[in-house]
């Protein structure tokens, strides 16, 4: 069996809690979502934890919440996954790209400055691989619309931190996201914007008499969340510390492994979550990486194109952006990867070099 990029890590703690939701009769939005969005919440030092069905539904409806609109500009990384720029079309405004830093492949922060027009009305910095974008908010008066797909409990900057629970994120789930904020009037619109508007979900009104009566003032999207996926959230989070532990070791081992390579190694920074593991090779042999390794049965990804390369977008591609985009190759990095599977990625990568 090939070794792949990415796989959850699941362990007896998520079946027991997955089988305990099954067995409650309440599958849907409930008391495992609302007991996750409470240890987020808690675990950010914040005030509330909105919980979706992915992290591009917690972008889309965080830009909604900040009042992003038909005519106004967002600026996001040209390096990163579409969703980023994607839940600024959805609200009808235009995503302007900005160059990316050449050591950690974040947002430029000056290149981004630049880009700020009068039409400017928020930035989504993406923490790129697990390595924060920020670690205080940056000296902005825009919204800040954090991208943390890659790095849970990382450091909290934004207004709104956006987060994923893809099945191979840090955090695994069957898919879902969150927002997680300071603001109660804001929350309380994400949980009616989340529900096609209503004002009560159905947990809330599970018993009471007249049960179901709601209120729809504005247009919502079906974007909640379910409690089984919220169930292996829970022990996901629950062990957390654990899973960031092992990456961040076997991150450490391929540093010390790769550093005679001639490869260029990730920056590292103490708050890292080590999401993924993204080595730069000369773009000429690039390719060449990737197939001998898959030749070897070791699978590798490249994180990302630009997207000012897809044709649903018109704007040039930044110069660190084209430059680097070419040279990465993402080496497989998960929590229940073995040293020796570990090494197999290792010796073929000082075997194509050698």
């Amino acid at each position: 069996m090939a070794i792949p990029v990415l796989k959850p890590a699941p362990s007896g703690l998520e079946e027991h809690i997955v089988v305990e939701t099954l067995r409650s009769g309440w599958w849907g939005n409930g008391p495992r979502c609302r007991e996750f969005e409470e240890a987020l919440a808690k675990a950010y030092a914040r005030k509330h934890a909105v919980t979706v069905n992915s992290a591009t539904a917690a972008l889309h409806l965080s830009c909604l919440a900040a009042g992003i609109g038909p005519g106004d500009e967002v600026i996001v990384p040209a390096l990163t996954f579409i969703s980023t720029a994607l839940a600024v079309l959805y609200c009808g405004a235009t995503p302007v790209f900005a160059d990316v830093r050449p050591d950690t492949l974040t947002i430029d922060w000056p290149a981004a400055q630049l880009l700020v027009t009068e039409r400017t009305k928020a930035i989504i910095p993406v923490d790129f691989a697990g390595y924060p974008a920020f670690v205080a908010r940056p000296d902005t008066p825009l919204t800040v619309i954090q991208d943390a797909a890659h790095a849970p409990l990382g450091p909290a900057y934004g207004d709104y931190i956006c987060l994923s629970f893809h099945p191979v994120k840090p955090i695994a789930s069957p898919d879902g996201g969150a927002i997680v904020l300071n603001d109660d009037a804001t929350a309380d619109r994400l949980r009616r914007l989340r529900w096609c508007g209503i004002d009560r979900d159905t947990w809330q009104r599970n018993g009471r008499q007249y049960a179901w009566r709601y209120e729809v003032r504005e247009l919502g999207y079906k974007s909640h969340w379910n409690d089984i996926a919220a169930s292996i959230a829970l022990a996901q989070l629950e062990r957390y510390d654990a899973l960031l532990a092992r990456r961040r070791a076997l991150a450490c081992r391929y540093q010390l492994a790769l550093c005679t390579c001639p490869v260029g190694l990730p920056v590292e920074h103490y708050r890292h979550q080590w999401h993924l593991f993204i080595i730069r090779v000369a773009a000429d042999e690039r390719d060449a990486l990737i197939d001998y390794l898959a030749e070897r049965g070791i699978s590798c990804g490249v994180h990302y194109e630009p997207l000012t390369h897809y044709a649903l977008f018109n704007q040039p591609t930044p110069l660190v952006a084209e430059r680097e985009w070419q040279r990465l190759v993402t080496l497989p990095l998960y929590s229940d990867m073995l040293e020796s599977e570990q090494d197999q990625v290792i010796q073929a990568v000082r075997e194509f070099y050698d």
